[in-house]
């Protein structure tokens, strides 16, 4: 072989080389940004999440609140004028029918 043949052997294995290494750093630039990009979203999402847990926190003590037997109370007699009735005003209903009623 002469040398200006090795030379130019020489001169396509390093731009081969030179190509190859540029897109790896472009590849390298690529996953670098889109790694930033999936962790800034995690970083929203993750904050979403516990915003929506503090919500959950505030509707859950809302709830027993509301469910509270003082509070029914309460809202049946102020808002619709409810009263508890007088043991003589109560009436027993049966729903289990005997064999004799047929």
């Amino acid at each position: 072989m002469s040398a200006l043949s090795l030379s130019h052997r020489h001169l396509q294995i390093a731009a081969l080389l030179l190509c190859v290494v540029t897109l790896s750093a472009l590849a390298v630039v690529h996953t670098s940004f889109k790694n930033r990009q999936l962790f800034i979203e995690l970083q929203a999402l993750q904050l979403e999440a516990t915003q929506q847990k503090v919500k959950l926190g505030r509707l859950l003590i809302e709830e027993s609140t509301w469910s509270s037997l003082a509070a029914i109370e309460h809202t049946a007699s102020t808002q619709l004028s409810m009263m508890v009735p007088r043991p003589d005003q109560l009436v027993v209903v049966s729903t289990l029918s005997q064999q004799g009623d047929r």
